[in-house]
C-alpha cells in the first residue's frame, strides 16, 4: 500500500473543513439563530411602542372628553350640593313637563353599612340614594325620567312601582310611578355610606 500524499492532504483538508463546521460555525448557526429571534421580538415590542404612540393623541383627546362629562355632572361635588342639585333638576321638571312629584324621600332601605373586607378596594362612586314618586300622564312621566336622567347630576334611576293613579272627571288618566334613584359622585377615603352630609 502506498501513501498518496495529495490524497492524503485533500483528506486532511476535507477533515478540516469538516471540524471546523462542527465546531465553529455550528455553535454561531444556534448563536445567530437566537440573536434573529431576539431581533424579531425587539422589532414587535417596537412596532407595539410606535402604535401607542400614535394613539396617545387620540386617547388624550378622549381623557379630556370624558372630564368634560365628569365635570358637567359635577361628580366631585359635597352631598348635600349633589341632593340640592338633583332636588333643584326634579323642581325644574315638574315645573316644564306637567308632572307633579308626589315624594322625594331617603331611602330608607340604606341602613347600615355592610362590613368591608379589609384588603376591599375604596370604590370609585359612592352611592346617595333616594326614591321619587311622580304622577303624571305616561308620555309626560317617561319625559321628566329622560330629563332627570339627562340632568346635571350623575343618576342611576330604576321604577320601582307603577300604578294607574285616581282619575278626575275629563281628565286624560294619570299614571303614579315610584323610581329608586342613586345619585352618584365621586368617593374618596373618607367616604361612608354612614357618614354624615358634607
Amino acid at each position: 500500500m502506498t501513501f498518496d500524499l495529495l490524497r492524503a492532504s485533500l483528506f486532511a483538508a476535507v477533515l478540516i473543513v469538516l471540524g471546523g463546521y462542527m465546531f465553529v460555525f455550528r455553535p454561531l448557526e444556534g448563536t445567530v439563530a437566537d440573536r434573529y429571534s431576539e431581533l424579531d421580538a425587539a422589532r414587535s415590542t417596537l412596532e407595539r411602542s410606535l402604535a401607542l404612540a400614535h394613539r396617545i393623541p387620540s386617547l388624550t383627546a378622549e381623557r379630556a372628553t370624558l372630564a368634560a362629562q365628569l365635570d358637567r355632572v359635577h361628580v366631585r361635588e359635597r352631598r348635600a350640593a349633589t341632593v340640592e342639585r338633583f332636588l333643584h333638576t326634579v323642581a325644574g321638571v315638574a315645573g316644564r313637563d306637567d308632572v307633579a312629584v308626589e315624594s322625594v324621600a331617603a331611602d330608607a332601605r340604606e341602613g347600615a353599612p355592610l362590613a368591608v373586607a379589609a384588603h376591599a378596594h375604596t370604590p370609585l362612586f359612592d352611592e346617595l340614594a333616594l326614591d321619587v314618586s311622580l304622577r303624571g300622564r305616561y308620555g309626560d312621566v317617561i319625559r321628566a325620567v329622560r330629563e332627570l336622567n339627562g340632568g346635571d347630576v350623575a343618576t342611576r334611576i330604576s321604577l320601582s312601582s307603577l300604578g294607574n293613579a285616581g282619575r278626575r272627571p275629563g281628565a286624560r288618566p294619570q299614571l303614579t310611578a315610584a323610581f329608586h334613584v342613586l345619585l352618584l359622585r365621586e368617593a374618596d377615603d373618607s367616604t361612608t355610606h354612614n357618614a354624615r352630609p358634607r
